[in-house]
């Protein structure tokens, strides 16, 4: 009767038979074998054992009982104690199917992948008709780098499960891996129509969108498009450029292409028709677009809208674009340039909202949006008042140029400060870093289910060999230079039980991070200033510490590395990135040009520089055309940093194989976007130990040189 309760879910009910057979025999198998799996199913791990293991020394014959304990140890992390556990399930019961897979699961969570795959073979020669186990053994496949095994396992799984959308998406990870790119996509978008509630199949669907290129689209993938957008798992900008390629493909933006290239475009005809494109307006306000056609299509608009605005001409026609151009231009920091006659008609218009918010009348929101999409709203002393605007049309706008930046100003004030900032080189830094938070963002991609850090970096697509390495219950990481926040919510998301303390420089950016971090109802960051030369006296220790891009920007770098490794607990992790000399020849051209003009780092002279590159890019320099290429190009303070850093030191692989030796670090691997690299690295090197030597890929960065573009991004461990 108790068993029929617990598999109804009548949880109450299964206890209260259970507890009343127990009083009359305190050491009832069955009994206690219940009430350890409802402990369990409450949370209650740790009473879970208790109850199990008086079950089966009741009767240690008790398959299921074993299995039940093992589920409970694996809840504790108790990963040695959840093997065991299964194993004697298995001496009980040889041809207990779910324990040789579940022993498989703990197995691939060990990092023991031939282990897992043997037992994950065992539970399907009992039977094969398991599509979960097919699904799971695919999976560690995939992670032992066998990827055509992988893809006949997911395969077999989805014959067996035609809606098993797990199995899609993992299929579409493996087909990916092996550069069957469009197939990996198909597989995708099947898996995230199956089951469109799971966050985890949007991160794959976004992932194999960022490698497509697009010949045609169907009727249905925008809208597949904007929903992915929304997903809390996926960073817009990485997959802005794939949109944009899809997006050439709706007839309207095609042919608007064409039209505004030859000068014959009416504003309100063209804005009322991209306002009936949903997908690009929700891009244009989520992040930078990377497309140099579509910057001049929207610079040309915005000139049209602001004159229209100044002739009296503007009207309500076209808003939806109008709001997105304003909070476009808001996300890329008004990087596009401005003639003189715009400048008059901006000041023009600024002073007839002053003018109708003084005499208490409406103001119109189509003019709000034309004035954001040149000035932040935020800086002007009247900029509170437009509350009294329809918050429908253009209420995104004010929350983000108005509001938020109001609350951002609020908390800088209550932010800790850690360390003095002393020295010329960060007080330079700072400054460069406080005009505007960098990088601005307004979603990120979150990983939806945190797991241990062993598990992570085990796992694919890293693949590291961390020997014995064990992943602390709950790890203490710091993130060193966290800019606005993203880094470190990302990680706070991506490893279980994290706790993080984030640090930068720049105030701007930290109280930009606390208002994000807030925002995503993530409450396992600690944010502060400091300067990561005087963390010596930190007194703390850390099992993680991530610090990506900002090394590079310090007066002594390797200095400010030996520092973060202090900080490092024996035997713990470190993920760097660093500017590779060999993908920067472009910068150096670029900065060459800045000397050359002249330019400072003031948003005019950016904007300047900007066009100087764009037009020498056209003209056919191959490194200016580089350089347009780079997403940062196309925001202000990206651009400043990219170009015009005070600061900056550039590393050959070499000299950072040197400076591990001398920092005693053990290399562990790259981690990097997309598998195409590491596939084509490993096509010349098959052997797995090749992708942890720095001399094999020195050799292979110097034959593709734009390899790391970025920068590297790379995993250590203390020795």
């Amino acid at each position: 009767m108790a068993v029929q309760h617990l598999n109804a879910g009548h949880s109450a009910e299964a206890k209260s038979i259970c507890r009343q057979v127990l009083q009359a025999d305190s050491a009832q198998p069955v009994a206690l074998h219940l009430l350890g799996v409802l402990a369990q199913q409450a949370g209650n791990a740790e009473r879970a054992v208790e109850l199990l293991k008086q079950a089966l020394a009741a009767n240690p014959d008790m398959a299921e009982a074993h299995g039940s304990l093992a589920n409970a140890y694996q809840d504790l992390g108790q990963l040695d104690a959840a093997a065991g556990s299964f194993r004697d399930a298995i001496a009980v019961m040889p041809n207990l199917t779910e324990a040789h897979s579940n022993l498989g699961n703990v197995l691939r969570d060990q990092g023991k992948l031939e282990a897992a795959v043997a037992s994950y073979r065992k539970a399907l020669a009992i039977n094969s008709d398991i599509a979960e186990t097919h699904n799971n053994l695919g999976n560690a496949l995939r992670d032992l780098a066998r990827l055509d095994d992988a893809v006949s396992s997911f395969h077999r799984a989805i014959e067996l499960q035609p809606e098993f959308a797990e199995a899609h998406n993992n299929l579409g990870i493996a087909l990916r891996e092996i550069g069957q790119i469009e197939e990996a996509f198909a597989s995708h978008r099947r898996a995230v129509a199956l089951e469109p509630q799971n966050d985890a199949l949007w991160l794959g669907f976004a992932q194999s969108l960022e490698a497509m290129s697009f010949v045609e689209i169907d009727d249905i993938l925008p809208a597949e498009l904007l929903s992915l957008l929304d997903h809390p798992t996926v960073r817009p900008a990485a997959v802005v450029r794939p949109i944009i390629g899809a997006l050439r493909h709706h007839p309207q933006l095609s042919d608007l292409l064409i039209r505004a290239a030859a000068g014959n475009i009416s504003y309100a005809e063209v804005a009322e028709q991209l306002s009936a494109m949903p997908l690009l307006l929700r891009l244009m306000a989520l992040s930078p677009i990377d497309d140099l056609e579509i910057e001049q299509l929207f610079i040309d608009l915005r000139q049209a809208m602001i004159a229209d605005a100044a002739a009296g001409k503007l009207t309500a026609g076209g808003l939806p674009f109008g709001a997105a151009l304003a909070l476009h231009c808001f996300v890329n920091e008004y990087v596009y340039p401005e003639s003189g006659q715009e400048t008059v008609w901006v000041d023009q218009l600024a002073a007839e909202i002053a003018a109708l918010l003084q005499a208490a009348e409406g103001v119109p929101p189509w003019l709000v949006a034309a004035l954001g999409a040149y000035r932040p709203l935020h800086g002007f002393a009247w900029a509170e008042q437009l509350g009294r605007c329809s918050p429908g049309a253009i209420g995104e706008i004010i929350t983000h140029q108005v509001i938020e930046p109001g609350i951002d100003l609020g908390q800088r004030g209550q932010i800790a400060s850690l360390t003095a900032i002393d020295s010329t080189v960060s007080q330079t830094v700072r400054a460069l870093y406080e005009e505007n938070p960098y990088p601005r963002w307004i979603k990120t991609g979150l990983v939806n289910q945190g797991r241990a850090i062993g598990v992570v970096l085990r796992e694919a697509p890293l693949r590291f060999d961390l020997e014995d390495y064990q992943s602390p219950e709950s790890p203490e990481i710091l993130i060193a230079g966290c800019g606005t926040g993203q880094h470190a919510v990302v990680t706070a998301s991506r490893f279980l039980n994290a706790r993080v303390l984030a640090l930068d420089l720049g105030l701007s950016g930290l109280a930009y991070a606390v208002r994000k971090t807030r925002e995503l109802g993530i409450s396992n960051i600690d944010y502060a200033q400091a300067d990561i030369m005087e963390l010596a006296g930190l007194g703390r220790r850390f099992d993680l510490i991530e610090s990506v891009g900002v090394l590079h920007h310090l007066g002594e770098p390797i200095a400010g590395w030996q520092i973060l490794t202090d900080l490092l607990r024996p035997g713990g992790l470190m993920k760097i990135g660093l500017y590779s000399e060999t993908a920067r020849q472009d910068i150096v051209s670029g900065r060459a040009l800045i000397a050359e003009k002249a330019y400072l780092p003031t948003p005019e002279h950016i904007r300047c520089c900007r066009q100087d590159i764009v037009a020498l890019a056209e003209a056919g320099d191959s490194n200016m055309a580089k350089i347009c290429s780079r997403m940062d190009f196309y925001s202000m303070s990206e651009c400043r940093d990219l170009l015009f850093h005070p600061e900056e030191h550039c590393f050959t692989l070499p000299e950072i194989e040197a400076a591990l030796a001398a920092l005693k670090l053990k290399f562990l691997g790259f981690e990097m976007r997309g598998s195409g690299a590491l596939r084509k690295f490993m096509q010349i090197h098959p052997n797995p130990d090749a992708t942890t030597s720095l001399a094999l890929w020195h050799e292979f960065e110097l034959e593709h040189p734009d390899l790391f573009q970025g920068m590297y991004q790379f995993w250590c461990r203390k020795l």
